[in-house]
């Protein structure tokens, strides 16, 4: 089995190894807030063989941590996700990756 065929296979694979208590930590590219850019991206992904699967906060929040408790702030934008100072944030176009950390009960 190829691993980027099965993805929400291979996690619970890897989930149900862990203990309860342990943590998973996990990011994903969105195109949502660039979607000209990344169907660029894509194509040079498709004429160079890498194969990719973009998703949408709530498709990877699905398939990431179903069954687990989230870890405030959720799932966001990484760059949104605990910053360190009050500084302006970069533009979620400029960052098109969600992450989210959770708790396996």
């Amino acid at each position: 089995m190829r691993w980027y065929d099965h993805p929400g296979e291979i996690l619970a694979a890897l989930l149900g190894a862990l203990p309860s208590g342990s943590y998973l930590a996990a990011t994903h590219t969105t195109a949502e807030h660039d979607p000209d850019g990344w169907a660029a991206t894509g194509r040079a992904y498709t004429a160079a063989a890498i194969r990719g699967q973009l998703r949408d906060s709530a498709e990877f929040a699905r398939m990431a941590f179903t069954g687990l408790d989230l870890v405030p702030p959720g799932v966001v934008l990484v760059s949104e996700w605990r910053p360190d100072d009050d500084g302006p944030l970069p533009l979620a176009a400029e960052v098109s990756c969600y992450g989210g950390v959770a708790r396996k009960p």
